[in-house]
């Protein structure tokens, strides 16, 4: 594939240059705007992977040269920053994917290359050592499945990393959806178990009776119907990471188990009366704040201190919107080959809009959901608007016209907007943003 790398910092050049090769591309560097613009009239390339940052312009100006001359050309961009500002006003603009130059980005970059252009990846591990991939521990790919660069996320990105790096238990606290088994997932993927088993229960799938032949298994003849000896999932966990997700809803009885193998280090099996060290990382997970159940005597104090040693929140997706584009846009791509799409639809602005003004109280997976419900219905190759239900829908609609019918009326002025929804400028200037309209368009010449 032929590549046109558009960097100005030679060392970032070298190591992308190395990586791409290595994979059988042939890249052509340019170190400017002006010389990237110069070699696009010049030649065809397959792809163009630009920096945002350049001495003499932005990435963005290659990026409308490249969409006059070329438009069937695939962009990346290049981020030194995690913004989400930058990173959303280039694939608004029509860049396909964007990259942040953090650690190791030149290690997953061949891939997200092969995706963007629709190519199968080789096979054939990088031996290059400025591009082999690092021993387990310290690759940081799972990263790149906790999608967003939201402040929120790029936090919880480096909580998630710097509590891989301990064997200590964690608490990860979020609402429903949010992705917290994602967070669990990518904590031991990180660590030094990640070779070991990852095991995850729903602790509220659990009934109570059960709950410790679950957790530690039993020996024959412990109970009625126990016909043969069970491993428990401790045990299922060894040397690995044990996930109980939902703790909150362990009963008092429950609790007072799992605080010993967190305590102690050691279990017994129904029925046995041999003791058994247990050598599994714990992470817990929840729904509600654990804190306040412990102050309504719901949970045990003792058993919250031990579980919380590591205290990780997600937030919600409702706080961090400047995500959900770039996760809308993941999923569509994710999901269109599965529904039978043979290419990813675009996804126009006023779609986008649409998704940035819903309030989310399902989160991700309500996300995931309105994605998947909205390209199975789909029967062009643009998403002008998402399904996210018939009274959502309406409402945004509503609202749309509402605004536009006053821009008409007050021939684009905001002020007078702005005063008749009884909403400041600076609060009209979100909405609009958020409902996709441009005032500019009903301003008096």
């Amino acid at each position: 594939m032929e590549i046109l790398l558009v960097e100005d910092d030679s060392s970032h050049a070298v190591v992308i240059r190395h990586a791409l090769e290595h994979h059988g591309h042939h890249v052509t560097v340019a170190r400017t705007a002006a010389d990237g613009k110069a070699r696009l009239q010049q030649r065809r390339f397959d792809l163009l992977l630009v920096d945002y940052v350049l001495p003499d312009a932005t990435g963005m100006s290659l990026l409308e040269c490249q969409r006059g001359s070329l438009p069937t050309t695939a962009t990346i961009f290049l981020t030194a920053t995690d913004s989400a500002d930058v990173c959303l006003t280039a694939i608004r603009a029509g860049a396909k994917d964007y990259i942040v130059k953090g650690t190791d980005y030149q290690r997953t970059l061949p891939t997200r290359v092969a995706e963007v252009a629709g190519v199968r990846v080789p096979t054939a591990a990088p031996t290059d050592g400025i591009v082999a991939a690092r021993l387990r521990g310290t690759a940081h790919a799972p990263l790149d499945r906790m999608l967003g660069v939201s402040p929120e996320m790029v936090m919880l990105k480096r909580l998630t990393l710097r509590a891989a790096r301990s064997d200590l238990p964690i608490l990860i606290e979020g609402p429903t959806g949010t992705g917290k088994e994602l967070v669990a997932r990518a904590i031991h993927d990180l660590g030094p178990r990640s070779d070991k088993p990852f095991i995850a229960v729903n602790c509220a799938a659990v009934p109570p009776a059960l709950f410790e032949s679950e957790l530690f298994g039993h020996v024959k003849g412990a109970f009625t119907g126990a016909v043969g000896d069970r491993r428990g999932l401790v045990l299922g966990a060894h040397e690995g990471t044990l996930f109980l997700d939902e703790v909150g809803e362990l009963v008092l009885e429950s609790q007072a188990k799992l605080l010993r193998l967190l305590q102690d280090l050691e279990f017994r099996p129904v029925g046995s009366d041999a003791e058994r060290r247990a050598d599994t990382r714990v992470i817990a997970a929840t729904n509600r704040p654990l804190r306040s159940a412990v102050v309504q005597r719901r949970f045990r104090e003792d058993l919250y201190y031990r579980l919380a040693v590591v205290h990780i929140v997600v937030p919600p997706l409702a706080e961090r919107r400047g995500d959900i584009p770039l996760l809308a846009r993941a999923m569509v791509r994710s999901f269109a080959p599965r529904l039978g799409l043979v290419a990813a639809p675009e996804i126009a602005d006023e779609a986008y809009a649409q998704l940035e003004a819903h309030g989310w109280p399902g989160n991700v997976r309500e996300l995931e959901n309105v994605v998947k419900r909205t390209l199975a219905d789909l029967e062009s190759r643009v998403i002008m608007a998402f399904r996210i239900g018939a009274a959502d829908g309406a409402k945004f609609k509503a609202e749309r016209e509402r605004v536009e019918g006053l821009l008409l009326e007050h021939g684009g002025n905001l002020t007078q907007v702005a005063r008749k929804l009884g909403i400041s400028r600076p609060t009209l200037y979100k909405r609009l943003h958020q409902l996709g309209v441009n005032a500019e368009v009903y301003r008096r010449v």
